[in-house]
Formats: C-alpha cells, sequence, structure tokens
C-alpha cells in the first residue's frame, strides 16, 4: 500500500489492516521457542511484573483486562510453569510473583519481536511519525474508555457468553487429567478442592468434577459435547496414536457435510467432532 492508496482509507480501515502486526512477529518467536500455551492477556502480566513481585496495577482500561480475570490469568501462568507464586515473608497478606526461566523465555521473545517490527517502522517511516502515531492511539484509547464510562459508547455486542464449558463426572480425577493431558488438552486442578479439574486447549474447555461412584456402565447420562475443528482427519490420527487411552471412532463424511469422528473418554464422556467437508 503505498502513500496515496494510504491516504484514501478511512482511519478505521487502516487500523484494521495493521491489526496483528505485532502479535504475528510475537508469536512467531513463541513459535520457535516451543511455547504454545500462553493465555490471552498472559503476555500483558509477565511483561508486567515488577520488581517488588507483583502485577502492574495500570494496564489500560481499554485492554479489558479486570481485577478477577488478573487473578485466574495467574492462576494459570502459576500452572503452566510461566511464573511461581510464594508468600511475601515481609507481608503474609501479600503474595509474591516471579518469571520462571520460562517465563523469561515468554518475555523476552515478545519484546524481541516487537523490536523487529520497531525497526521495520523505521524502515519506512521518521521517528517523529512513529511518535505522532503513539500519541494518537493513547488518544484513541482515552475516547474508548471515557466513552464507556459515560455511557457514550457501546461495548462490542453479542458477547454476552464468552464460554461455554461442559462438565464431565469422572470416577478418578487425576486419571481424567492425566487422559486430558495425552489428548493435547492442558490441564489443571482447581485450586479450591481436589475434586475438580480443568482442561484447555486452543481456547476451548471443559470441566471434570469427581464423582467416585460414578459408573459409565450403570448411568446413561454421561457428559457429552460437541466439538467444531479445523481438521477432523488429522485430529482423529492425533487421537489414535498409541498409549491414549479411551476410543476414538473413525471419521466419516455426514449427510450435513461434515467430516465427524468421536472419542469416548476413561469414564464414558463423548466429544464427537467435525470439520466442514471441503469443496471438491
Amino acid at each position: 500500500m503505498d502513500d496515496p492508496d494510504r491516504m484514501a482509507y478511512a482511519t478505521p480501515t487502516l487500523m484494521r489492516a495493521a491489526r496483528g502486526a505485532y502479535a504475528q512477529s510475537i508469536r512467531a518467536r513463541l513459535h520457535a521457542l516451543g511455547i504454545d500455551d500462553l493465555p490471552r492477556n498472559g503476555l500483558f502480566i509477565l511483561a508486567g511484573i515488577d520488581g517488588s513481585g507483583g502485577p502492574r496495577q495500570d494496564l489500560p482500561a481499554g485492554l479489558g483486562v479486570s481485577k478477577q480475570a488478573v487473578s485466574q490469568l495467574i492462576d494459570v501462568l502459576v500452572n503452566r510453569g510461566y511464573l511461581t507464586r510464594s508468600p511475601d515473608p515481609g507481608d503474609r497478606r501479600r503474595i509474591s510473583l516471579e518469571l520462571t526461566a520460562r517465563g523469561q523465555q515468554a518475555v523476552d521473545a515478545a519484546i524481541h519481536g516487537v523490536d523487529d517490527v520497531d525497526h521495520r517502522l523505521l524502515e519506512r517511516v521518521s521517528a517523529e511519525q512513529i511518535e505522532a502515531m503513539r500519541t494518537v492511539l493513547a488518544a484513541l484509547a482515552e475516547i474508548k474508555v471515557t466513552r464507556l464510562e459515560t455511557g457514550a459508547g457501546l461495548g462490542r455486542p453479542g458477547r454476552q457468553f464468552r464460554q461455554f464449558s461442559p462438565i464431565f463426572p469422572v470416577r478418578d480425577l487425576a486419571a481424567a487429567l492425566a487422559h486430558y493431558t495425552a489428548l493435547g488438552f492442558h490441564t489443571l486442578t482447581y485450586d479450591g478442592g481436589e475434586d475438580y479439574g480443568f482442561a484447555n486447549r486452543d481456547g476451548t474447555g471443559l470441566h471434570l468434577a469427581a464423582h467416585p461412584d460414578h459408573d459409565p456402565a450403570q448411568h446413561q447420562h454421561t457428559g457429552a459435547a460437541y466439538l467444531y475443528v479445523r481438521d477432523a482427519d488429522a485430529l482423529y490420527a492425533e487421537w489414535t496414536r498409541p498409549g491414549i487411552g479411551g476410543q476414538t471412532w473413525p471419521v466419516c463424511t455426514t449427510p450435513y457435510r461434515l467430516r465427524e469422528g468421536s472419542h469416548t473418554d476413561l469414564d464414558g464422556n463423548v466429544i464427537r467432532f467435525g470439520s466442514p467437508v471441503e469443496d471438491e
């Protein structure tokens, strides 16, 4: 897009076209390190761990990162090995956070990814223009927050539902977590007890609730969920590797134009999965 073309577009169009330039660069750096399980906004938290061992309190309001969301993100980052959490010896009411080696790797990758895009920008525009751009973006962020706070602006429509997670009954939580880990999910136990856990993958998740008396042979009503995927055949190949456990049924083409298969876990819970049939 040369200068005449660039000036012909409205500002929102240019912002949409430019969106993701930094994210693509950072993702490439993370991928090279094998880091693929950072939750959304996780890097903001990691990069914001200050010298006193706590998350920064000045995240822009426009990011939509509430205090509750920060707390949940910290739990995930600790369980995935990016942070360590320990009581502060100087204040028992306070928790101290530190980056692990993996967490520092992620932050360093993000810094290098940002630097790469910044250098490319300097090849195209002047430092003064970049500083002006930052000033404009900061002003736009202030306008967004002010309009939301005063009721003059509306949030994104249709976003009342953020995630829908089935709850699967399991006899042995540890065994169920191990099974879903083998299926490629990132799993963790609920901090409030040992009878509840979570399995998440690619922004999709399910809950696992321990019921020692659960017997799939005697209970007709086990859990069930439908999972829309990019490539059902590839998932079938992944879930039929040796040692996975459970039962994964072959993929077939349905009359409603999906390549569809299913997996039954160790407790009789069923995940049907499907992907659109590609047009020939």
